[in-house]
């Protein structure tokens, strides 16, 4: 079968307004030319640039989606220097590490696309980039210049927040619901990645919450996208970016905070595909087959099948997803054949991770989840891949080792595999190497820290061999499951339950870490 096409959204012809707003003519749409500032612009939570003559304004083109930002957007839109600064960062900085290898098309060309038309997008632009040039340490932990950074994303998030309050009120309007849902759609994945680099998880999670729901308001209503949204984001990539962040979620929120959600997105038709035409495409796919797989182990986990046609409908599934992962594999690696060699370098980081992802999930796949009470001793056979996931990621980390300071990003990475390895895998040099990479890397990856998931295995570990020789743990003794609740900023309680207590239905041990 092959890969689903991304059709290019194309806008229609329209005559140029002459007597309109200029954000208006920029934009190339119908001005309702009300004074002194149109309701086609404050409607959607837009700052209406005036009126003017038309001379002055002739030159002026709409950005393109598949344009460079160019030299960045006029210092007009600023009202300090210190905004200027942050919105600078953002774009020379934080952008690039936060797009990585698959998402940069969204953080370093459309989101600033957006933020140049759309106020609160760019409040939350420079927001972003005051806090990470402070998580980068660039300003003196406790200094005037990083209380300064601190106040300043602060104060530009609330003003995002201030201005979401006319972008939901114009929601409403069908004229605008589409323009207008993908710019609270993108604010949400911006509020959450803001949150993620603050440390505040559990803000990251409403954020991510509130913006699903949203989009679950709008496919109910709307069966397809409307083609002439000016908005540079598409809601199919903006469902894609908010899916990433939930898939995240799932991982770590325990099987009573799932059952809150109303809305599982990460299930979706997944089958075989027969080439990558680029390394996102291969992402997105391994991205959604992972979260697959993750959405019917805990299926499974939560509701084993009994009977004859749930055994039979469980046996497909799980055969659908390894023919899947077999045809990633193959177009995956005929994609790697075909790069020029120009780009091996900069490419050959994004490949790995998804080498290390295929990996895992030939893990998970052979982990018979019909057999919960042996899970943790069915990984003791499956040493060779969870070392082969080590080296995977030593690779990847080795090439960002060019890099200064802590680093951010979106999409897959290496923090949660490393947990996988450091957790599951028994034998002691191979779990104390990947919690060294942990500890050293000071990486974030959305939900995922480094700095907490190493805390948590360095827990585990402890727990573990405190009752057995290194060499040998216990069946009942190794922990099964590690169940998180977010609480303040850089707080969790957490439970750790081994497999003794699973299977006596205990409440495990638990205990408040702060990271």
């Amino acid at each position: 079968m092959e890969p689903i096409k991304t059709i290019k959204r194309k806008r229609p012809f329209l005559s140029k307004t002459r007597t309109g707003c200029l954000t208006c003519k920029v934009r190339k749409v119908k001005c309702d030319e009300e004074k002194p500032a149109c309701r086609r612009c404050t409607s959607t939570g837009r700052k209406c640039d005036g009126y003017a003559p038309v001379s002055k304004s002739a030159s002026t083109t709409p950005p393109s989606r598949h344009s460079s930002p160019g030299k960045g957007p006029s210092t007009d839109l600023f009202a300090t220097n210190a905004e200027r600064r942050s919105f600078s960062y953002f774009e020379t900085r934080a952008c690039h590490d936060l797009g990585g290898s698959f998402h940069w098309q969204f953080w370093a060309r459309e989101i600033l696309q957006a933020a140049v038309h759309y106020p609160s997008t760019r409040h939350l632009v420079v927001a972003i980039g005051a806090a990470y040039e402070g998580y980068q340490g660039k300003a003196g932990e406790g200094s005037a210049s990083s209380q300064d950074a601190l106040r300043l994303s602060f104060e530009q998030s609330n003003q995002s927040i201030q201005l979401m309050g006319a972008l939901f009120a114009a929601a409403s309007t069908e004229r605008q619901s589409t323009e207008t849902t993908c710019n609270i759609l993108a604010s949400s994945v911006l509020f959450a990645y803001l949150a993620c680099l603050q440390g505040q998880v559990g803000q990251a999670i409403k954020h991510v919450r509130s913006g699903l729901k949203v989009l679950q308001s709008f496919e109910k209503t709307k069966l397809i996208e409307d083609p002439t949204s000016a908005f540079p984001v598409s809601i199919s990539h903006l469902r894609s970016l908010l899916t990433s962040i939930y898939g995240q979620i799932r991982c770590m929120i325990n099987d009573e905070a799932r059952a809150t959600w109303e809305h599982d997105p990460i299930v979706s038709l997944i089958a075989p595909v027969l080439s990558y035409a680029t390394i996102a495409e291969a992402h997105n796919y391994v991205e959604s087959l992972w979260h697959n797989l993750l959405a019917f182990l805990q299926y499974t986990e939560l509701h084993p099948p009994t009977t004859s046609d749930e055994i039979a409908r469980f046996t497909a599934q799980h055969h659908l997803l390894s023919q899947a992962l077999e045809s990633s594999q193959q177009a995956l690696e005929l994609l790697a054949s075909r790069r020029s060699p120009s780009h091996d370098d900069q490419d050959e980081p994004g490949f790995n991770i998804l080498r290390l992802y295929h990996t895992l999930i030939t893990i998970r796949l052979r982990v018979n989840p019909l057999d919960p009470g042996n899970r943790e001793a069915a990984f003791d056979s499956l040493e060779q891949e969870l070392a082969q996931m080590l080296q995977y990621c030593e690779l990847i980390v080795n090439s960002q080792q060019s890099k200064t300071g802590p680093s951010f990003s979106s999409g897959l990475g290496y923090v949660m595999p490393l947990h996988t390895i450091a957790a599951r895998c028994r034998n002691p040099r191979i779990r104390r190497r990947a919690l060294q990479l942990l500890m050293s890397s000071g990486r974030r990856e959305g939900l995922w820290d480094a700095l907490l998931t190493g805390k948590i295995v360095t827990t585990t570990m402890e727990r573990e061999e405190r009752l057995a020789s290194l060499q040998t743990i216990p069946s009942d003794a190794r922990i099964r499951e590690v169940k998180i609740e977010f609480l303040d900023e850089r707080k969790a309680r957490i439970r750790y339950i081994t497999v003794a207590d699973w299977r006596a239905r205990l409440y495990g041990e638990q205990h408040i870490l702060e990271w």
